[in-house]
């Protein structure tokens, strides 16, 4: 297994090292296994060259909220996180 904690952190934020398929080796983590076309908020950060999702300005934008499987982060954090950012703009 890896052991730079950074290379752990998905694209979406989710730390890979938590996950059940991470830990029983049927996965090597969002930043090696993905491909392009495989993940919205994957191809979305790489796009847009940044290390994570919740860097992005837009963050959290419509996308992410309303795919299904673009994110593992709670739904509503997410609409909170939105709400707030509404409110400061």
């Amino acid at each position: 297994m890896k052991t730079n904690v950074e290379e752990l952190i998905g694209k979406c934020g989710f730390y890979c090292g938590s996950c059940p398929d991470y830990i029983n080796g049927s996965c090597s983590g969002c930043r090696t296994a993905h491909k392009t076309g495989d993940c919205f908020t994957f191809d979305c950060v790489d796009k847009k060259k940044l290390d994570y999702c919740g860097r992005c300005s837009d963050f959290p934008c419509k996308g992410i909220m309303t795919r299904e499987k673009a994110t593992v982060l709670d739904k509503k954090w997410l609409e909170w996180k939105h709400k707030d950012k509404v409110k400061r703009a």
